[in-house]
């Protein structure tokens, strides 16, 4: 904020300039991550927390609309490292972000913070979530080789815990060729990623999607933030706190927001769903198909990925920069 900008010949601060623009026409939600100890009057303002709440105000409103609600869809998650998790707090993060428990639950007062409750006890987490992450073979077989799973630096402490097993999902399909579009539209399966997003598929629409984070948040307790008890100040009390250690940023959407765009075109009735090929006319395109009998506005999202993606098989090993693997990729290098 040192830094002096101009416009139209005057000097101004970074956060001055900044507050020139307006930003009411924006049709994505900011969600930041600060470094720090954040109390109650700005828990909703960083991490999960600033997710839960945009997904509260732009995606629950149309569920209080349907009286029956399907069963939910696991989100789908994908980053490029993966932080030391345990399974309470994957659980308080998805409780969170999952819009069709969310509405329902108090983050911070209903919490299990503190609780000595035993991951055991916990359900599984395979029905809620499913992580998105290349294997080895994919990585030695992309345009790059291993040279280029630097971009995914995980590592086997990190992803190797017991309870992450059943969630891995590949980043490609397993049916992808040359001519091929319908698996890999945007091309992306021997490209390795570096991407962030998070997304809650839609359990009402077919191949629609809910609500859609693209963000630099990988997934980690860092990142995101905790709910921690500490001792209030000048108080013998315990007050919670979001503590967040990363900078981070990304940008919220759903269906709801995209509406914005369009404002002739009710929130509710746009539909978002991927970008389904090469043959579709735009990669966004809020009008209607004409040969869609219910003649829904859809929004394509060019994801790089696989709505339903495919899971491990007993062959399928995570990428991980220090696990060592004696085939050579198309370069000749092996991981020693």
């Amino acid at each position: 904020t040192r830094q002096s900008w101009s416009m139209n010949g005057k000097q101004m601060s970074w956060l001055q300039l900044i507050r020139q623009y307006d930003y009411s026409s924006a049709y994505v939600v900011l969600i930041p991550s600060v470094p720090g100890r954040h109390k109650d009057d700005s828990y909703h303002n960083f991490g999960y927390l600033k997710l839960r709440k945009a997904i509260v105000e732009w995606v629950c409103c149309d569920h209080r609309q349907n009286s029956k609600q399907p069963t939910p869809k696991p989100i789908l998650c994908q980053f490029s490292s993966i932080g030391s998790l345990n399974v309470k707090w994957l659980h308080q993060f998805l409780s969170a972000i999952d819009s069709s428990t969310t509405q329902n639950m108090d983050p911070i007062n209903n919490s299990s913070v503190g609780s000595k409750s035993k991951d055991k006890q916990l359900p599984p987490l395979s029905p809620r979530m499913k992580i998105i992450w290349p294997t080895m073979d994919e990585i030695r077989t992309s345009i790059e080789g291993y040279q280029g799973g630097g971009s995914v630096p995980g590592t086997i402490k990190n992803l190797s815990k017991d309870f992450l097993q059943p969630l891995y999902h590949r980043w490609s399909s397993r049916r992808n060729g040359i001519n091929n579009s319908s698996c890999d539209p945007l091309k992306t399966a021997r490209h390795i990623p570096h991407i962030k997003s998070y997304i809650q598929p839609s359990s009402s629409t077919a191949n629609g999607i809910e609500w859609l984070v693209l963000t630099s948040h990988n997934l980690s307790i860092a990142a995101w933030g905790q709910l921690q008890k500490r001792s209030a100040e000048q108080s013998r009390t315990e007050e919670k706190i979001l503590f967040i250690r990363h900078w981070e940023l990304g940008v919220f959407l759903s269906p709801a927001t995209l509406a914005k765009m369009a404002p002739d075109v009710v929130g509710n009735s746009i539909c978002m769903t991927p970008y389904p090929g090469i043959s579709s006319d735009a990669v966004i395109n809020l009008d209607s198909d004409d040969d869609d009998e219910d003649e829904t506005p859809k929004a394509h999202v060019p994801l790089p990925f696989l709505l339903n993606p495919v899971p491990y098989d007993n062959n399928d090993i995570p990428w991980a920069r220090d696990r060592s693997c004696s085939v050579p990729d198309a370069f000749g290098c092996i991981m020693p």
